[in-house]
């Protein structure tokens, strides 16, 4: 399990305990990194201890609106479901604002890290030198979900879109000013640290190394990066790396969970438990955050207005895709090894997996108060080879991208796995032809309520037509990863990724599409997260919005980027 250090330490090595306290002094009094043991454990403090799940997951076509008779909402919730830029109102430390706070955080940490390396001399050994690597992949993937969640999706074509401030130094002297970089210019940053990190990547020193990014973990990170970065082949390399030539050992044992028991009422069950069980091979990188999102206090399992509904798990992801396995009967969702769990009645109507733990950690033992926690997966083997599934897609490598499409497929459904079924380029095609488009009617787009997993594209860069043997094989593998990260909010990327319109939609009491409130169309603004409030108060730029007139960058405090 991850070591979690004192806040004590992480303030000093921020050098700063509350805004007023930033501003009277300059940050020279925080925690030395002047040896390879204070180093290493100060690493530990690099990765995040929040995470995105309830803000992207909200925010994506996952969940429906169950309507106002449901009473059971939040203000946070009908925000983050709206796009409406936040208030931080999330009382469970899982706003957009806590991300962006603690990411800039874990740049500062591996900032310190870097630099007491170079100031007791450079990596001269090997474990300083994997030191320097997981500070630099550390700094790269904090960048990385800042640019991905407050920005807009990378496009090779647009050279103005704002991105994040690119910190690369920590803190030494009184309100240092930074700009806020373009997209692009963030891409190439992190490419620049990834490819300076990636040779010297090890494990030596790592406890318990499924916590840190070890090898596999930072060629996942990669992988996913290229794929982001419009460079498949490179995603194709990094995949390879850790997927071997038996790919299927790198992914969740479906066959064990079906063995397990489906405690739905108790966040510690066996299933969730086994989810993050460090010896799995698929478990790449995992980690801790303060959360809501865990199982039996999660917003899924206790009868939340916004649910991933019974139509969606019908029409659009869990049974929606089997369809496309060869699997066609009324209870598709039972031919999964790890069948969802599924409710339907008075204010609570969901279909959901046993995914993420729910834990609680104490911090006063005399008033049995602390913070709701969950430990989730950054990277997973099954992810990967969707990712390089998608990557020989778009190099048009059909027959490599429909193997990988099988492997996964026949691990997670038993009917695939019992039949030996083989996914092919040309039955792909066809079972995707057959589904129609979501939200057309009569040939119109964006005309109805009625959905399929099947959903127009819309890149910033070429695919062929649809209907095409591409873009159909490109709607398998969304459709797969969609399902295959349930409840982690990552179907946010791919909404981004790929352009995908989305409506805000209101349910009947019988669970069935009624009316559309709101649209989130192709290059709608409200794509890029606002920056969090307390930020954009001390001076930085907001991202656009309908109403704004000014975008460009200006300098700011960078204070204002770590705003306590």
């Amino acid at each position: 399990m991850k070591k979690y250090i004192g806040l004590s330490i992480l303030a000093l090595s921020m050098g700063l305990t509350s805004c007023n306290d930033f501003l009277d002094e300059l940050p020279d009094n925080r925690t030395e990194a002047n040896t390879e043991e204070k180093i290493q454990k100060l690493l530990v403090a690099a990765y995040p201890d929040h995470d995105h799940m309830a803000f992207t997951e909200y925010a994506s076509d996952n969940v429906d609106d169950m309507g106002s008779n449901n009473p059971y909402t939040e203000r946070a919730l009908d925000e983050y479901y709206s796009w409406v830029d936040e208030s931080n109102s999330d009382t469970y430390n899982q706003a957009p604002e806590d991300y962006w706070q603690d990411l800039y955080q874990c740049i500062e940490t591996a900032n310190m890290a870097l630099e007491g390396i170079e100031a007791i001399g450079g990596a001269t050994t090997v474990s300083l030198k994997e030191a320097e690597a997981e500070a630099l992949l550390c700094r790269a993937y904090a960048h990385f979900m800042l640019v991905n969640l407050f920005a807009p999706h990378y496009n090779a074509n647009d050279d103005t879109s704002l991105g994040v401030s690119y910190v690369t130094e920590t803190e030494k002297e009184l309100n240092p000013q930074y700009q806020r970089e373009t997209v692009k210019e963030n891409y190439a940053h992190i490419a620049e640290d990834l490819e300076a990190a990636l040779p010297y990547v090890g494990d030596s020193y790592y406890q318990v190394p499924k916590y840190h990014f070890n090898k596999n973990a930072a060629y996942a990170f990669a992988a996913r990066f290229y794929l982001y970065y419009g460079q498949p082949e490179q995603t194709i390399y990094y995949a390879s790396q850790v997927l071997g030539t038996n790919p299927g050992n790198m992914l969740r044992n479906y066959q064990y969970i079906a063995s397990l028991p489906r405690e739905w009422n108790s966040g510690e069950g066996a299933i969730p438990l086994f989810m993050i069980e460090t010896t799995q091979n698929n478990n790449l990188l995992l980690l801790t955050s303060k959360s809501n999102q865990g199982i039996w206090f999660g917003p899924y399992y206790t009868g939340k207005r916004y649910s991933h509904n019974e139509y969606i798990g019908v029409h659009e992801t869990i049974s929606a895709i089997t369809p496309l396995f060869g699997v066609t009967s009324s209870n598709s969702y039972a031919t999964y090894f790890a069948q969802p769990f599924r409710y339907s009645g008075t204010n609570l109507n969901t279909w959901l997996t046993w995914r993420l733990p729910y834990m609680f950690e104490i911090t006063n033992p005399v008033s049995q108060t602390g913070y709701r926690r969950t430990v989730h997966n950054a990277f997973t083997g099954d992810e990967l080879l969707l990712d390089r599934a998608e990557a020989y897609v778009l190099t048009k490598q059909y027959d490599l991208a429909a193997k990988d499409l099988t492997i996964w497929a026949r691990n997670i459904n038993r009917t695939v796995y019992t039949r030996q079924t083989t996914l092919t380029p040309e039955g792909l095609q066809a079972a995707v032809n057959a589904v129609a488009y979501s939200y057309d009617e009569d040939g119109v787009r964006n005309t109805s309520v009625v959905s399929t997993f099947k959903k127009h594209l819309n890149p910033k860069f070429a695919i062929d037509e649809e209907g095409s043997v591409q873009e159909c094989m490109l709607q398998a593998v969304i459709a797969f990863r969609r399902v295959e990260t349930l409840h982690e909010g990552k179907r946010w990327f791919d909404i981004k990724r790929w352009g995908i319109e989305i409506p805000r939609r209101v349910m009947t009491g019988s669970g069935n599409p009624d009316h559309i409130t709101d649209w989130l169309v192709v290059d709608d603004l409200r794509r890029a997260i606002q920056i969090p409030q307390s930020v954009r108060e001390a001076g930085y730029t907001p991202n656009p919005r309908e109403t704004d007139d000014d975008t460009d960058a200006m300098l700011i405090p960078n204070s204002s980027l770590l705003k306590e």
